[in-house]
């Protein structure tokens, strides 16, 4: 599209929508904690996501070079201004930093529970403050930034190898700021890798836009440090890898993908995909998975040798605290008022039939990953909206711009129940209710836009749709993908 001029409104509103961006993003990143700042944070993140949007939309009405320069510019502009305040979200890098530090000291994050006497040794004054600091915290005399600290690490094997790495790097007198940066580092490397992931796909690469102006990875992974961001920057470079279908490319994908559930166990999902698009393929499939398979036990064989069953750690806690064991946390099933062991089961069968059609249809790679881990995050309605990070960047790939609902859903959720709100079940319940409802009418749009040609020349036949039928049709790329201009949601369902 080189040489194609755009009205000079276009560029003023993409920069407008940009610099707002940036300023938002400062207004959040040193605005305090959510617990001071309270719900002033989340209309902060409303008028960003606004902005976000605008950005995308005008990103797609400049021309293509030109275009994808801006979104890296003002993406990155938006990651350091990120970087300007502590933690605003969550506390988990504090969880990192100690798990960091027990294994510089050539001790197992496995096999000790931050509180224990054992390690208590390794207590650092910035994660153990001392009185005043306990106070100016607003915490009881003896108090830990660690969340949880009555119970051994949650965190996968190469997470682990994510925390001691920085750890080292970092060092003490870093803080929170080694955390943000390595969450800057995953960033700037996923915003490079997303255009080729797009080539690769042919794919618009100004889909980029999509993950690279959003609010919600700018926060996770950079201001809160959240290890999510490499999760997401390894499912992409795997789905990105399976855009070819050699034996060899689909063992790396699925290492990589496998390397990713490693990080955070959810991203395994995203091996549905190739499971979809394999499904004539069978020995290409096993590949994939086989390299998936070989990637967790080497991670986890070397702990499992020297913990063995506390390898996994707080994880049963977690999913019972959670209220995952007992159905109580599928706030969409559960509106049916079903007991919690049947919203439970309907919320698994829903994600069953989402992945037997997406494999009997042989979805390609991208929108297979992407709709099984959406519907996953649709069923679960997680608290925390960070886990959708990953499910953004698989959107965007996929050229899937609904599934931002699903990333933008757990937000209200979060605020509601952090800040005690009597009514957090009714917010959650909206928020991925209005979600789904998103996804379903952009999968509707999209199957009435792809109507075999029989059936348009019916229409077309029909007075009541001839105006319809003599608008302008939606145009293709080469690949036969649907153009930036057609329906947001190149998703099959």
């Amino acid at each position: 599209m080189a040489g194609v001029k755009s009205p000079p409104r276009l560029w003023t509103a993409f920069v407008v929508a940009g610099v707002g961006s940036v300023a938002l993003c400062l207004a959040v990143a040193t605005g305090g904690p959510i617990l001071e700042a309270r719900w002033r944070l989340l209309v902060l993140l409303g008028v960003w996501t606004l902005a976000w949007g605008v950005a995308v939309a005008v990103a797609f009405r400049l021309p293509g070079r030109a275009a994808l320069a801006a979104v890296l510019v003002a993406g990155v502009a938006v990651r350091l201004a990120a970087l300007a305040g502590p933690p605003t979200l969550s506390d988990d890098l504090y969880r990192y930093a100690w798990d960091g530090r027990v294994q510089a000291s050539g001790g197992n994050p496995y096999q000790w529970m931050p509180q224990a006497r054992a390690v208590a040794g390794l207590r650092e004054a910035w994660l153990w403050p001392d009185a005043q600091g306990c106070r100016d915290l607003r915490r009881p005399p003896g108090c830990t930034r660690i969340n949880r600290p009555a119970v051994r690490t949650i965190y996968p094997p190469l997470a682990q190898a994510w925390f001691a790495t920085v750890y080292r790097l970092g060092g003490v007198e870093a803080r929170h700021q080694a955390w943000q940066l390595a969450g800057f580092g995953t960033e700037l490397a996923l915003l490079a890798l997303l255009p080729l992931a797009l080539r690769a796909w042919g794919r618009d690469p100004r889909w980029t836009a999509l993950y690279a102006l959003s609010p919600f990875p700018v926060v996770e992974v950079v201001n809160n440090g959240h290890v999510d961001g490499l999760a997401a920057l390894l499912v992409v470079a795997g789905v990105a890898l399976a855009a070819r279908t050699s034996p060899w490319r689909w063992a790396a994908a699925g290492a990589v993908i496998g390397a990713a559930a490693m990080v955070k166990l959810y991203p395994a999902v995203a091996l549905v995909g190739l499971v979809a698009a394999g499904r004539r393929r069978p020995r290409l499939v096993a590949t994939g998975l086989a390299g998936a398979a070989a990637v967790a036990v080497g991670a986890y064989l070397p702990h499992v040798v020297s913990v063995g069953s506390r390898v996994l750690g707080y994880l049963p806690g977690y999913l019972r605290e959670e209220r995952y064991a007992s159905g109580e946390r599928h706030l969409l099933t559960g509106a049916l008022g079903v007991p919690g062991e049947v919203a439970a089961a309907l919320a698994a069968a829903a994600v069953v039939a989402v992945v037997a059609v997406t494999v009997v249809r042989r979805v390609p790679v991208p929108a297979a990953a992407t709709l099984a881990l959406g519907s996953v995050l649709l069923a679960l309605t997680p608290v925390q909206p960070w886990y959708a990070v990953v499910l953004l960047g698989l959107a965007a790939v996929a050229g899937a711009p609904a599934w931002a609902a699903v990333v933008a859903a757990g937000y209200p959720y979060f605020f509601a129940v952090i800040l005690d709100s009597p009514r957090s079940g009714l917010i959650g319940r909206i928020g991925y209710g209005l979600a789904l409802v998103a996804v379903l009418a952009a999968a509707r749009s999209r199957r009435t836009n792809q109507r075999p040609p029989s059936l348009q020349r019916a229409d077309s036949a029909s007075p009541a749709r001839s105006a319809r039928a003599a608008t302008p049709s939606t145009p293709t790329s080469a690949h036969g993908n649907q153009g930036p201009t057609s329906g947001p949601d190149s998703t099959r369902t």
